[in-house]
């Protein structure tokens, strides 16, 4: 189902000056929806970690993401921003903190996770940001089902993993590079070696 129409009030217009900004895989993913909607001439698109934001500077919109919705830069920012910009929170948890900072809230409880290495969240958010684009994400879907049907495979003995990306996945190479670090500090020592 796509969701995108139901927020299009909430999420950026074209020709809106946007800032979009979160923590860790938040930000990647600000990343990769900021270099997407450039690309797609929709306007000026910066993205920021949280507790670097230019509080400042003049946008029109500012889009936090937040898994949690209590992540402490992204609370401050929207307190600091309160009142002078329009905000807009995306985030996977019901009546978190940012609900009552943000001047327009985006839920996605059904992406809500607790894993230590967090997909779903991501995931979710950047489709919902790529659909409100105009993508159609119909291949991209068939592509994940495809990945996700494959037996899972173990990774090479490497001492060093490199992931590049280009325009917009350049945060998701960051997010790639998090995640392989996430899922080997976390694993059973066992999967480790």
């Amino acid at each position: 189902m796509d969701i995108a129409p139901t927020h299009a009030a909430a999420l950026p217009s074209p020709g809106e000056r946007v800032a979009v900004t979160g923590c860790g895989t938040s930000w990647f993913v600000a990343m990769a929806y900021a270099a997407l909607r450039e690309d797609a001439g929709q306007g000026v698109t910066d993205a920021f970690a949280a507790s670097e934001f230019p509080v400042g500077r003049d946008y029109d919109r500012v889009v936090v993401i937040s898994r949690s919705g209590t992540t402490t830069e992204v609370l401050d920012l929207l307190a600091a921003l309160k009142g002078r910009t329009t905000t807009v929170a995306i985030t996977c948890t019901l009546d978190s903190p940012v609900v009552g900072l943000a001047d327009h809230v985006i839920e996605l409880p059904f992406a809500d996770e607790e894993s230590v290495v967090q997909t779903r969240s991501a995931t979710s958010a950047i489709a919902l940001l790529r659909a409100s684009l105009g993508e159609d994400l119909t291949a991209a879907i068939a592509d994940a089902k495809s990945a996700l049907a494959e037996p899972l495979g173990s990774l090479p003995e490497a001492e060093q993993f490199t992931f590049l990306g280009q325009g917009w996945t350049i945060g998701l190479a960051h997010e790639a590079g998090l995640k392989l670090r996430e899922s080997r500090c976390c694993a059973p020592a066992s999967a480790r070696t």
